[in-house]
């Protein structure tokens, strides 16, 4: 019986001990995140990246809703949380991308938080919307980005919007909707995809549509 009781509060003292040091530990990541070292707060991001519970998810969105912190910390930040399944994110994501108080209007902010929304996970959510009207912006590498992303979501209910962009005079404006398309896996789409091999001079155009054509067909097979 003396035995059990013993070994009863060394388990006590032990869990007792490990949140402890759970809680030091995340001072401590709280205390480099306020660092004016910006390599010091991407690796407090990135441990906070690697915790992924509530109160370090918390943490995350409350840095890159902070103005005064720098902007390459906070696309970290903004990579970190795209990565995690969760509705709450999408929504303070999208926030990012359309509030100037917020982004600074900096392509950068934005580019990440484009990227960020483009998975698979966010397919049907308020993700795609965003996506779709920054379809819209005149920034080239946001406009890419946001095709790309529309393609890594997956949602068909980009397609329309993705189709007119074949006919844009720039070759990686064409070359992103060709991949998304294929992404995206509509048969629907095989037709214009078909359009581009026998009229597009661009060599590597034609071959990125015969690939989107190729996983378009083994997916209507599965």
């Amino acid at each position: 019986m003396k035995k059990l009781i013993k070994l009863f509060f060394t388990i006590i003292l032990s869990l007792s001990l490990n949140k402890t040091a759970d809680a030091i530990n995340f001072e401590n990541i709280l205390q480099n995140l306020q660092s004016y070292d910006i390599k010091t707060q991407i690796e407090a991001v990135n441990e906070l990246g690697k915790i992924r519970d509530e109160r370090s998810i918390q943490t995350l969105i409350d840095f890159i809703f902070t103005k005064t912190e720098n902007w390459k910390v906070k696309t970290r930040a903004i990579t970190i949380l795209g990565e995690i399944p969760d509705v709450r994110i999408v929504d303070k994501l999208v926030t990012v991308f359309n509030d100037p108080f917020i982004n600074y209007e900096c392509p950068a902010m934005k580019w990440y938080t484009v990227i960020a929304l483009g998975k698979n996970f966010n397919k049907g959510t308020s993700a795609v919307d965003t996506l779709l009207e920054a379809l819209s912006y005149d920034n080239l590498l946001i406009k890419e980005a946001a095709i790309q992303s529309l393609g890594n979501t997956g949602d068909p209910s980009a397609i329309p919007y993705l189709l007119p962009l074949l006919d844009d005079d720039r070759f990686s404006i064409r070359y992103s909707v060709i991949k998304a398309l294929g992404q995206i896996g509509d048969k629907d789409t095989v037709p214009y995809l078909r359009k581009i091999i026998s009229e597009e001079k661009e060599s590597l155009l034609k071959d990125e549509a015969i690939n989107a054509i190729e996983y378009i067909e083994r997916k209507s097979q599965d």
